[in-house]
């Protein structure tokens, strides 16, 4: 692996170099364009998966190109082609291989037409969503992006305040290559499998700024709507706040969400969450409790608990307590509980030691979970946009299986131009 990630470095250096001389040497006509990518290398270790009984290791590289036209009048168009492959490393079993980075992957990312003007984005094709929680196009634990296909509109009226609305009709998950009428139910939920979903729309508002002109008092407060046809419906409510107090800066966090459907693919959905945060950081250390907790409802999806269609086993979405390994929402009714520990001072180093308990259940009986997590990244100084990012988990046996406790590792080299 250390040979591999030195042949991968060095082919990035190389690539600073030539990007450098190409931006110098750019037409009259190209001024005002955008080109930008990433190239990532993915090495993945699983011991006692959980979504398998056989041990995956799984080397992946890729990336992705994006180009944009210089603006006209407010309008430009920008692709991005996705490419993720295993270069012939993978193991010859399948069975050895994880199921989002084995696929060897060409898509066509982001394609869209965007007109941006009087503090307004409107765009339509395909593009990432970001900055929106539960259907994000964030890259935390896999190589590629997953994408969305449909319309989408942000405007700022004001500074720190954003209104969102999206009408996505499909999407392309984060080990597809086409865009198609599924969700990430449809992969991991084998009872709606063939079943095509009409996607969802959503409106969001967030701030992000001072209370009342207070220069010591900081908020990041959201509101969000959205219709998971054929699903659910989804509501979301969340401040999370903090207030100077000399060196030490106080922390503290609530969030509220409803799910609900009468029928649907999952059949009766009926999920309330209370959720609250409260930390202290005093640099270069932060400390942070966490809990959410979602009461039981029996006869409906989980017991209870919510419905995400495109962030089941894949993102952590916006809860307060979430483990890396799985997802809380997927675990139904019940408590999550979360310690958050923070340090970065090491220059250019991140590090976060999380731990994670779940007490929740999918039927009448109660299942206990628990997952720790050291996430660690480091930005290269000398070579701008270079990162390598390592995250290590350890959980308990998955409730329900014959699984022995479970390992899991990923390193990640990333290069942004």
């Amino acid at each position: 692996m250390i040979k591999r990630t030195a042949i991968i470095s060095t082919c990035i250096l190389s690539l600073t170099g030539m990007t450098r001389i190409a931006s110098a040497a750019t037409p009259a006509w190209l001024v005002g364009s955008t080109i930008k990518g990433f190239i990532a290398s993915y090495d993945w270790t699983s011991i006692n998966n959980q979504f398998s009984k056989y041990n995956q290791y799984t080397l992946t590289e890729g990336g992705g190109l994006f180009l944009g036209t210089p603006t006209y009048d407010g309008f430009s168009v920008a692709v991005e082609p996705l490419v993720q492959s295993g270069l012939g490393l993978h193991a010859s079993n399948p069975n050895h291989v994880s199921r989002t980075l084995g696929p060897s992957v060409t898509a066509l990312g982001q394609a869209y037409i965007k007109y941006h003007n009087y503090r307004t984005t409107f765009k339509v094709g395909d593009f990432e969503l970001k900055n929106t929680p539960w259907n994000s196009s964030a890259m935390g634990i896999r190589l590629l992006p997953m994408t969305f296909q449909g319309v989408h509109i942000k405007t700022s009226p004001m500074t720190g305040l954003t209104f969102y609305a999206t009408r996505i009709f499909r999407f392309r998950y984060v080990n597809q290559s086409q865009y198609n009428r599924g969700t990430v139910y449809s992969t991991y939920k084998p009872n709606i499998l063939d079943r095509a979903s009409s996607g969802f729309l959503s409106v969001g508002a967030a701030y992000n700024g001072r209370i009342l002109g207070d220069p010591g008092i900081k908020s990041n407060d959201s509101l969000w709507f959205w219709d998971y046809y054929q699903y659910a419906r989804l509501y979301l409510a969340q401040s999370i706040n903090s207030v100077e107090m000399g060196s030490i800066k106080g922390l503290f966090g609530v969030q509220l969400m409803h799910a609900g459907k009468k029928n649907g693919f999952l059949g009766s959905v009926n999920a309330q969450l209370y959720g609250g945060e409260v930390g202290m950081a005093y640099k270069p250390i932060k400390v942070v409790f966490t809990y959410d907790y979602l009461p039981a409802h029996p006869g409906t999806f989980n017991y209870g608990g919510l419905v995400t269609p495109y962030n089941s086993t894949t993102d952590s979405g916006p809860l307060f307590s979430q483990p890396i390994t799985d997802s809380t929402e997927d675990f139904g009714s019940g408590s999550a509980y979360g310690v958050h520990f923070y340090y970065t001072g090491i220059k250019n180093l991140f590090t976060q030691l999380r731990f994670i308990y779940l007490h929740m259940r999918t039927s009448q009986i109660y299942s206990n979970f628990r997952d720790i997590s050291l996430i660690t990244s480091y930005k290269f100084s000398h070579v701008h946009g270079l990162r390598v990012k390592n995250i290590a988990n350890f959980a308990t046996k998955l409730p329900g299986t014959n699984l022995p406790n479970f390992f899991q590792n990923r390193l990640m080299l990333i290069y942004n131009f």
